[in-house]
């Protein structure tokens, strides 16, 4: 949830910037930002070697928007 929130809030963050406000470490972030990218929750696009996520505003199972928004 605080990944989810920190997202919302700023509309997409690195790896780097999301260690730094949720204060775990980055192997277990990445776990989560590859589940929730995994499951529809997020996307993500890659800038030079960084990758940004970004809540996915479509809902992974009927393609409408998520209840989550």
């Amino acid at each position: 949830m605080l990944i989810y929130s920190f997202l919302a809030k700023s509309g997409k963050a690195n790896v780097s910037q999301l260690v730094g406000f949720v204060k775990l470490k980055q192997p277990t972030i990445s776990y989560h930002l590859k589940e929730m990218e995994k499951s529809g929750i997020l996307a993500s696009e890659k800038s030079g070697k960084e990758v940004y996520y970004r809540i996915s505003h479509v809902c992974p199972f009927d393609k409408e928007k998520c209840v989550l928004d």
